[in-house]
């Protein structure tokens, strides 16, 4: 961004400071006398921020009135970036601001430090919101073709008004996040990334935010902006450590809704070359794989026919609700009828384990995968520790749903060992050999 705003300085950011003439001028903004004047050129000369700062607030206070007041406004803010100090840039930014409601240097550097700052209080939202659409309220006229330089091509003005555009929305996406107002940040941040595709965080942030709707229609697309997230690695991508990340994230969180790493590779691809989600882009869940084939599945599965139905239920939008009716407390699966057979147990596969202790080996829940192996579903909790069990082992099981978490999707049951058929026994200790005795010494 800060690349973009050089660029832009010879045409748009000076025309304040370039109205500097020489005292008194013709036609130009006029010193109030000489005095103003030397001030002015004593802090241009200056090479300490410290020590322009304390003239430019003599200047302030000699001259409280000025036809310079813009460019003093700029110069101040541009003296507390030198100074590092963020919190008193933005203070100098909406000040000038009030003074000149259209500057754009000052609504420029209060959309930045809006994001940069992480101001959180309804207060600094409010702003941020008000500051980013009046930051894209003067940019068709900033950007008016009549007023592009010859020594511009067309080419640079159009991607730099997409620049300033883009930071814009992506104020407008972030203030709307923080806010927890979900669905208009991710309109703000998709029109962000239209304008900047560089821009790896709101990726990031997009995905976040639809995650967030726990809609499941929608989860594709958060899908989507994740792998974009982990997988963009040109100008502008996250941090390698956090692209890393977000992939594993992406990749767990993947298989949980797909059911498995089929067409991974390709929506992996298919984001890194894409910053927006392509029109009718869509990832088959594995409910909604699962539901194409339920009549055969009744049939060939009947176990995972009624986990699916039941799945079905909970990640409806009245889940929470289902399960609080209908599930918790109940004996899973209880015999239900399928197909004309009574199902008496569900069916999953080991994904991981957790034991007593960091020493011990013995078992005190282990999550299953139901749908499909890699699929993190249901966990199983004891209320007496089993021996130990490898992940990949099939475990049938009835037991009583206790808790129920809809993202990430887990059913919790208590179990009793004896409603569990595939555990392994523990293996017995090795019998140590007799201790033979020794042959009597001869006298």
């Amino acid at each position: 961004m800060l690349f973009s705003m050089k660029r832009l300085t010879a045409v748009l950011v000076l025309g304040a400071v370039g109205s500097f003439g020489l005292w008194g001028q013709a036609k130009q903004p006029q010193w109030k006398d000489r005095a103003e004047y030397d001030l002015y050129d004593s802090i241009l000369k200056s090479q300490d921020n410290n020590t322009k700062l304390g003239l430019l607030q003599s200047w302030e206070q000699k001259y409280p009135q000025t036809d310079y007041s813009e460019a003093r406004h700029q110069l101040i803010v541009q003296t507390y970036q030198g100074l590092g100090k963020a919190k008193e840039m933005m203070d100098a930014a909406k000040k000038m601001a009030a003074a000149h409601p259209t500057a754009f240097f000052s609504l420029y550097w209060i959309n930045l430090l809006t994001v940069s700052l992480n101001d959180t209080s309804p207060a600094a939202l409010a702003d941020g919101e008000k500051y980013a659409k009046a930051f894209l309220g003067i940019l068709p006229e900033t950007f008016d073709p009549s007023k592009r330089k010859p020594e511009v091509s067309e080419a640079d003005w159009t991607k730099n008004r997409l620049s300033m555009e883009s930071i814009g929305y992506r104020t407008l996406g972030w203030v709307a996040m923080t806010a927890n107002k979900h669905e208009e940040a991710e309109k703000h941040l998709e029109e962000a990334l239209k304008r900047n595709p560089a821009d790896a965080q709101a990726a990031l942030w997009a995905g976040t935010v639809i995650a967030r709707q726990r809609k499941i229609e929608k989860q594709s697309h958060a899908l989507f902006y994740f792998a974009r997230a982990g997988a963009y690695d040109g100008q502008g991508a996250l941090p390698q450590a956090a692209r890393d990340q977000v992939m594993r994230s992406f990749e767990k969180n993947y298989i949980n809704f797909h059911g498995g790493k089929d067409k991974m590779d390709e929506v992996v691809a298919l984001a890194k070359a894409n910053a927006v989600a392509p029109a009718g882009f869509k990832i088959m869940s594995q409910d909604e794989i699962l539901q194409a084939q339920e009549k055969e599945l009744e049939a060939t599965n009947p176990q995972l026919a009624v986990w699916v139905k039941m799945k079905r239920g909970l990640t409806g939008p009245d889940g929470l609700s289902y399960f609080e009716s209908s599930v918790k407390q109940a004996q899973i699966p209880g015999g239900i009828e399928v197909a004309g057979q009574k199902i008496e147990k569900l069916k999953g596969t080991v994904v991981s384990v957790v034991t007593v202790s960091a020493r011990s080996k013995l078992v005190k829940e282990v999550v299953l995968g139901i749908s499909q192996a890699e699929m993190s579903e249901a966990t199983l909790k004891f209320e007496t520790p089993q021996p130990t069990i490898e992940p990949g082992t099939v475990l049938e099981f009835s037991g009583v749903p206790v808790e129920f978490t809809p993202d990430p999707f887990m059913v919790t049951f208590e179990v009793e060992a004896q409603e569990i058929t595939g555990w392994p026994k523990p293996t017995p200790p090795a019998k140590r050999a007799p201790v033979r005795k020794g042959a009597a010494k001869k006298k």
